[in-house]
């Protein structure tokens, strides 16, 4: 069983490079854990066209989960569900649930004072009709749920901690769920003293001899240099831990074989790569 999931970066700080897109990559990783498979990460400006026409797009393709976010604060940048509510021919609506979250987060955060719900504090609770508040269990704005057919669309805030969070709490389970209790193991080999044209056909030969692990090479040198430097990562989903632990170490031990016969420094490397 496959589980796809699409995830769409809203914010004009994000393609002027102001802010790193820390959020796709923390999320990617998240999802790809959980057994998931992301199939596509999307960046749009704060733009009702921009966000509506990326939400109607990645519904043609039909992904299991398609998550965003950013765009669904208080400011009049924060527009995010009013384009998902325009893709889907929506009208946004104050939620009755999402008001009381709100409520609940100004009692908490400052310590049951009487906070009066403005109007920009309320245009936090307006969401898409049809759809779920869900709860920030750090922030001010709820994160939101639709079901359109087969995907179910989360709309998270721009804030990591936040972001974060609601992903912990809320989709991480639905996404193990969703792709059948699939398992994902990785590991990373640190190569140096062969060139990447000389190893791209032994990584070839690997993965034939292990058709479910994926071998993906990351040069972190000039190929012509004295002593080049590769970083090697190993993957694979499979139904239980003990199967996916078995091809990813048996694709790794042949790797490191043969690399060793070819004269190359081998050893394993921590997750991630360095820069």
């Amino acid at each position: 069983m496959r589980c796809t999931v699409e995830m769409l970066s809203i914010g004009n700080e994000l393609l002027l490079g102001n802010t790193v897109n820390t959020n796709a990559s923390w999320l990617a990783s998240q999802v790809t854990s959980a057994g998931g498979t992301v199939t596509r990460i999307t960046t749009v400006a704060d733009k009702l066209n921009e966000i509506a026409g990326a939400v109607k797009e990645a519904l043609r393709r039909k992904p299991d989960f398609l998550i965003t976010t950013g765009g669904i604060g208080p400011t009049f940048d924060d527009m995010s569900l009013q384009g998902v509510g325009r893709a889907l021919g929506r009208r946004l609506k104050v939620d009755t649930d999402a008001v009381e979250m709100i409520r609940a987060h100004y009692r908490r955060r400052f310590n049951r004072e009487f906070i009066r719900l403005t109007k920009p504090r309320l245009k936090m609770a307006r969401i898409p009709s049809g759809a779920t508040p869900i709860q920030n269990p750090v922030g001010t704005a709820p994160a939101v749920l639709l079901k359109v057919g087969r995907t179910r669309i989360f709309c998270l805030p721009g804030v990591p901690s936040e972001a974060k969070a609601i992903f912990r709490t809320s989709i991480s389970d639905a996404i193990r769920v969703a792709a059948g209790g699939k398992t994902f193991t990785e590991k990373w080999l640190r190569v140096s003293g062969i060139m990447e044209s000389v190893l791209a056909p032994i990584i070839d030969r690997t993965m034939r001899h292990w058709p479910g692990v994926y071998i993906k090479s990351h040069p972190r040198g000039v190929e012509a240099g004295v002593r080049p430097h590769i970083e090697l990562h190993f993957s694979t989903f499979s139904t239980t831990p003990k199967s996916a632990r078995r091809a990813v170490g048996g694709a790794v031990s042949e790797m490191k074989e043969r690399l060793r016969i070819r004269g190359a420094k081998v050893s394993l490397a921590h997750a991630g790569l360095s820069s």
